[in-house]
C-alpha cells in the first residue's frame, strides 16, 4: 500500500519526464511504438541509444496496451519498487524472522531515494531488481551447492537493462566465500555446473547484441561501449580518471536512505566485529556484507558519480538493517515500533508530497519546463497545424510526446534546405536564436505562424513557415493561448 501511495502523490503531481534525463528513455519508448525500432533505437535528439533495451521494451509493451503516457511511462519503475520490497520482506522473514522481514520491506519503501524512483522513467529500478533476484539466486546456489540457471538468468536480464554491471553486482556477494573458508574449513565450497547458465545468459544478451551491431554498426559501439563503459568507468573523453571521488559512493549511501542507513552501518560493523554463530546466518549475512561493501568500492574507484547508482545495493542493505531495527523493536515493544513506523510513514508521504505535488513546479526548473511543453502541445494541437508533418529543431521530447509524434531533431544545415524548397514546410523551435543562419536576418523568409505563449519576449515554441506554406490554411498565424 506504501509504494502505491507514494505512486500517486508522484502521478497526482505535475510531470517532470525533462528532469535527470528521462527525455532519453521517453524518445526510446517513442521510436518503439511510434517507429517500430524494437532493435536499436534513438531519442528525439537523434541520439543512438545509450544502455541495452530491456527496460525499454518494458516499458513500450506497457505503452503499446495502454498508450504511451505518464502512467505507463513510469509503471515499470512503479512494479519494480513494490517487488523489491516484497523480495526483501519474503527474503528477510525467512532468514531473520517475519518482523525483521518487515523491517527489511519498510526500509526498502520508506529510503528517501525510493519516492524519487517510484515513478522515474529510468532504468534504475528495474536494474536494481534484476540485480537483488540475481545476488539472492547466488546465494542459494552457493548454500545448495548447485543451481547457477537462475542466477545467470537474472544477470542475463540485469545486462539488457544496464549493461555488464549487472553481472559484477549480482556476483560480488559470493566474494563472501573466500571470507568464509579462511574462517571455516567446513564452508560449502562453490559446486555446480555454470555450462547451461552461461549458455542461457550468453543467448540472451547475444541475441540482442549481435543483430544490433549488425543494424546499427559502429554509432552502436561506440555508444555502448566507449563512451558508457569504457567512458563512465574510467573518465576518458569526460575529463574525468578512475577514482577521483573515492568519499561520494559512501557518503551517497549514507545520505541517501536516511534513517535507515545508519542501521545498515551498524549491522556492516557488527558482521565483521560480531559475526552470528549460526553458520547459515553467518554465510548470509558476509554474503551481503560483501554485495554491499563490494558495490560501493567498485563505485569508488569508477570515474562516474550518482547517487542513483547505489540502489542495486540498497536491496541487501535493507536486510542487514531489518534485522538490526527488529533487535531494536524487540527491546522498545510492539505499540512503540507501530508508532515509529506510522510516523516515518507519514512524514515521509508528507514529504513527497510537499516535494512532488505541492510544490512542485514552483521549486523545480525541470518541472516548469516540463509543464510549459505539455501547455505549448495542447495549444499546438488546437491550432489547426499538421503537427504530423512537422519538423523539430530543438523542442522538448515532452512536446512530441503530448502531440502523437515523433520526428527527431534536424540540424540547420536541413532546416534551410527545407526552407529554401518548393514543398509547405513547417518549422517548430525552441530557441529561434540557436540557428542565426536559419532565423538571421539573411535566412530563407519564413513567418511565425504559431508562438506559445502568445505574449512575451521569450516563447517556449514557436512554429515557422516558408514561403511556400504561408498561402495555405496551414500558414495562418495561430497565436496560442495558456488552455
Amino acid at each position: 500500500m506504501l509504494v502505491l501511495a507514494f505512486y500517486a502523490v508522484r502521478l497526482a503531481g505535475p510531470s517532470n519526464l525533462e528532469a535527470d534525463a528521462q527525455d532519453r528513455n521517453v524518445g526510446y519508448v517513442m521510436d518503439v511504438v511510434r517507429d517500430g525500432h524494437w532493435l536499436v533505437q534513438q531519442d528525439i535528439r537523434g541520439r543512438i541509444m545509450s544502455k541495452p533495451p530491456l527496460h525499454t521494451w518494458i516499458t513500450a509493451a506497457f505503452a503499446e496496451i495502454g498508450g504511451i503516457n505518464r502512467l505507463t511511462l513510469t509503471l515499470p519503475s512503479m512494479l519494480a519498487v513494490l517487488a523489491m520490497a516484497l523480495l526483501v520482506f519474503h527474503v528477510g522473514r525467512r532468514r531473520f524472522g517475519i518482523l525483521a522481514g518487515g523491517l527489511a520491506g519498510f526500509a526498502v519503501v520508506l529510503a528517501p531515494m525510493m519516492s524519487k524512483h517510484v515513478a522515474l522513467v529510468r532504468t534504475d529500478a528495474l536494474f536494481a531488481l534484476a540485480v537483488a533476484l540475481a545476488g539472492l539466486a547466488a546465494h542459494r546456489a552457493w548454500e545448495r551447492g548447485g543451481g547457477w540457471v537462475p542466477f545467470w538468468l537474472a544477470a542475463g536480464a540485469a545486462t539488457l537493462i544496464k549493461g555488464p554491471l549487472g553481472l559484477a553486482l549480482a556476483g560480488m556477494g559470493l566474494l563472501a566465500w573466500v571470507w568464509e573458508r579462511r574462517s571455516d574449513p567446513t564452508a560449502p565450497p562453490l559446486h555446480g555446473s555454470h555450462w547451461a547458465g552461461i549458455a542461457l545468459f550468453l543467448l540472451l544478451v547475444l541475441g540482442w547484441l549481435v543483430p544490433a551491431l549488425l543494424s546499427a554498426g559502429q554509432p552502436l559501439v561506440d555508444k555502448l561501449f566507449f563512451q558508457e563503459l569504457v567512458g563512465q568507468a574510467t573518465g576518458m573523453g569526460k575529463s574525468g580518471y578512475p577514482g577521483q571521488n573515492l568519499h561520494k559512493p559512501t557518503l551517497y549511501f549514507i545520505l541517501r536512505f536516511l534513517p535507515f542507513s545508519l542501521f545498515a552501518a551498524y549491522a556492516l560493523w557488527r558482521v565483521v566485529r560480531r559475526p552470528a554463530a549460526d553458520a547459515a546466518e553467518r554465510r548470509f549475512e558476509r554474503f551481503l556484507f560483501c554485495w554491499i561493501v563490494g558495490g560501493i568500492v567498485l563505485f569508488s574507484l569508477a570515474s562516474h558519480h550518482r547517487g542513483d547508482l547505489l540502489l542495486p545495493l540498497w536491496p541487501a542493505a535493507a536486510l542487514l538493517a531489518g534485522r538490526e531495527m527488529a533487535a531494536v523493536s524487540s527491546r522498545i515493544g510492539g505499540r512503540w515500533t507501530v508508532a515509529v513506523l506510522t510516523g516515518l510513514s507519514l512524514v515521509f508521504l508528507g514529504a513527497a508530497g510537499w516535494t512532488y505535488y505541492l510544490k512542485a513546479e514552483q521549486q523545480s526548473e525541470e518541472v516548469r519546463y516540463t509543464m510549459t511543453a505539455v501547455r505549448a502541445a495542447r495549444a499546438l494541437a488546437a491550432s489547426g497545424l499538421d503537427v504530423k508533418q512537422m519538423h523539430h529543431l530543438d523542442t522538448p521530447a515532452t512536446l512530441q510526446l503530448e502531440l502523437g509524434t515523433f520526428r527527431t531533431w534536424i540540424v540547420e544545415a536541413e532546416a534551410l534546405r527545407l526552407a529554401g524548397g518548393e514543398a509547405p514546410v513547417l518549422l517548430a523551435v525552441e530557441s529561434p536564436k540557436d540557428f542565426p543562419r536559419l532565423f538571421g536576418a539573411d535566412g530563407p523568409p519564413l513567418r511565425e505562424v504559431f508562438r506559445w505563449p502568445a505574449t512575451g519576449d521569450k516563447p517556449a515554441v514557436s512554429v515557422f513557415a516558408n514561403a511556400a506554406g504561408q498561402g495555405t490554411g496551414g500558414g495562418m498565424r495561430s497565436e496560442g493561448r495558456e488552455p
